[in-house]
């Protein structure tokens, strides 16, 4: 078993992401005047609720000087004929207000690395609901005999207002020659409901592309707290797994 080693790997790297995270907090703390408004409004904004994140897309935009997201998901896929367990995580927040920060994982037992992303707000319209991102990403290996780090590059794209969302990513490997990209829609059904509905893919040079679809919800339990549950599927040929559930919370805060 691999446990132990993963463990030992991860404690070794979460302080030291702990601590540039928390530096480069401070400097973007000093200026929380300056938070935009594309992922939540400015902290002391006495407005109603934002639109929720989707399960594993990325927003497409950074998120406000000062606002935290913190999605975790038990995930269970079925590989041939087993239910597989695992999870993710997606940290994600505003270091200046034009650059985000980016930490997640969609499946941490089985991949060898966790991502690290930097996105940069190229172009964001008035209402801070539209906008373009150009995005560098460091895959970080997290399990023991993985030494190399990633890089990948790409854009993310952001739009809708304030009753629903539509985010789109494509991360490009250069290494590998692949392409992997999601889009998500997350429509307020009340005050408390929100469907959520992604398209999640990847293909290379010599490699058939395969396509995932989720449909899920996600429920407001109090102020910053939600609870979700998805169902996911391949629509290819060429599949990772034959059908996957995910269920887990969303936090939000500011500071």
């Amino acid at each position: 078993m691999h446990t132990s080693n993963i463990d030992v790997r991860v404690a070794r790297l979460l302080p030291v992401a702990s601590v540039l995270l928390a530096l480069v907090l401070m400097l973007g703390a000093a200026r929380s005047g300056a938070a935009q408004s594309s992922g939540m409004p400015s902290a002391g904004a006495e407005e109603e609720e934002e639109v929720p994140h989707p399960f594993f897309t990325h927003m497409g935009l950074p998120e406000g000087v000062g606002v935290y997201s913190l999605r975790i998901l038990g995930i269970a896929p079925r590989v041939d004929g087993q239910n597989k367990g695992d999870f993710a995580f997606h940290f994600e927040t505003g270091i200046t207000q034009r650059l985000g920060l980016h930490i997640r994982n969609d499946r941490f037992r089985n991949n060898d690395r966790t991502e690290a992303m930097f996105q940069f707000a190229a172009f964001v319209s008035k209402d801070g609901m539209t906008g373009f991102a150009p995005l560098i990403e460091f895959e970080i290996p997290t399990r023991s005999g993985v030494s190399r780090i990633n890089s990948l590059v790409g854009f993310t794209t952001s739009t809708g207002s304030s009753r629903w969302a539509f985010n789109q990513v494509v991360h490009y490997d250069p290494r590998e020659d692949m392409i992997d990209g999601s889009v998500a829609l997350v429509v307020k059904a009340g005050r408390y409901v929100s469907p959520v509905v992604e398209f999640l893919g990847e293909g290379g040079v010599g490699q058939t592309s395969a396509i995932n679809m989720l449909a899920g919800i996600k429920v407001r339990v109090r102020e910053g707290i939600l609870l979700g549950i998805a169902y996911q599927i391949p629509i290819t040929e060429r599949k990772e797994f034959t059908r996957q559930l995910a269920f887990g919370p969303d936090f939000g805060w500011k500071r």
